[in-house]
């Protein structure tokens, strides 16, 4: 390797660079590229992808209308029925040769529910394979069915599906009313179950629940009802109906049309006081239209036949007021025959305007 040694003691290298030399106005290796070198290149991608693009929509336009155009024509021709007609013999074919074919469905507990509601729910038909059977879903479909509370389906091998079901127990009926299509109103019953969930509206007429319920909210407080009355053995057995008031309390109908007015807090020392005095005193069975025990040192019973004293107080005739009496005079004194009220007698009805007779009569 050439070197040469300069006269401040350094050395330096002579070997020729590799590559050929830059040529005059080029530009240096590393260095920016002009500006409008890059606006030119950008300009050519986006003319690039913009080409690109209507292309690949141009051809996607293109192949989605030469498929609905031959989607069209196939279904037109009928294909498309001959096709799922053949499937569906080769289905039944492959089934006929199916291990475990089905051959029986079996339910226990079934008092409601139709037949054909749980054959639509299982979605199995006779000679398909019990592999074939899906349990899970067949269980979602019947537990759908409204009063299906619980089902289990099972495969019993060789050729039958089990089906336990648990239906629902109606423990009341509630009465609401609904707005009807052309916005008259009217009244429903609903059965509940002891969850306080609605299973279905029938007719009162074939219901045989013999608990009727009303009042907004009363379903959903059926189960706390129901606590309430577990220790309450005299006053459950003579339960016909329960009213929920205001959203917060029960008024209870009993047989023989008495009312048990409960309180909102603390019910059930209230039900035990009145058990307490059935027991003692026989309350339950006196002449009593209502037994109100909200206050908890008091207890307030109205005889049957007596009229309720709010609605009495609400349709009582305004009293006439009294004749106030005129200026100056003295408290207790008659008014004076001015001020007095014609007397009214049998002729007052021949009297013309002025309180004369008419001519030809005597008064």
């Amino acid at each position: 390797m050439p070197v040469v040694t300069s006269p401040h003691g350094k050395d330096i290298d002579v070997r020729p660079r590799r590559g050929g030399a830059r040529r005059a106005g080029s530009t240096r290796p590393g260095a920016p590229r002009p500006a409008a070198s890059r606006k030119k290149q950008a300009s050519g991608l986006r003319r690039w992808l913009a080409w690109r693009g209507a292309v690949v929509l141009g051809l996607s336009i293109a192949v989605l209308g030469a498929g609905g155009i031959a989607g069209y024509a196939v279904w037109k021709s009928g294909a498309i029925d001959e096709a799922r007609a053949r499937i569906d013999g080769w289905r039944e074919r492959v089934a006929a040769f199916a291990p475990f074919p089905l051959e029986d469905v079996s339910v226990d507990g079934r008092k409601h529910v139709s037949q054909e509601a749980i054959l639509k729910a299982l979605d199995v038909r006779r000679g398909q394979s019990l592999l074939t059977v899906d349990l899970q879903g067949a269980r979602d479909r019947l537990e759908r069915i409204e009063w299906v509370e619980h089902a289990a389906v099972e495969r019993r091998w060789p050729d039958s599906i089990h089906v336990a079901l648990r239906e629902r127990s109606a423990v009341a009926l509630w009465q609401t009313v609904v707005a009807r299509a052309d916005g008259s109103r009217a009244l429903e019953y609903v059965l509940i179950d002891r969850f306080g969930r609605r299973v279905r509206a029938v007719d009162p007429a074939e219901s045989q629940v013999r608990l009727l319920l009303a009042g907004d909210g009363a379903p959903e407080h059926l189960g706390e009802l129901l606590l309430l009355l577990q220790d309450a053995k005299p006053v459950r057995d003579r339960l016909r109906s329960a009213v929920y008031v205001g959203g917060r309390r029960w008024n209870l109908i009993l047989d023989g049309g008495i009312t048990l007015k409960l309180p909102a807090d603390d019910a059930g020392a209230a039900l035990a006081r009145v058990v307490a005095l059935d027991a003692s005193d026989r309350l339950l069975s006196r002449e009593v239209s209502v037994v109100d025990v909200r206050l908890p040192d008091l207890l307030v019973l109205r005889p049957s036949g007596a009229p309720d004293p709010i609605q009495s107080v609400g349709a009582r005739a305004p009293a006439r007021p009294e004749p106030q009496p005129a200026p100056g005079t003295a408290p207790g004194a008659r008014p004076p025959a001015a001020a007095r009220p014609p007397a009214t007698g049998p002729n007052d009805n021949l009297r013309g305007k002025t309180g004369a007779p008419p001519a030809g009569q005597r008064i």
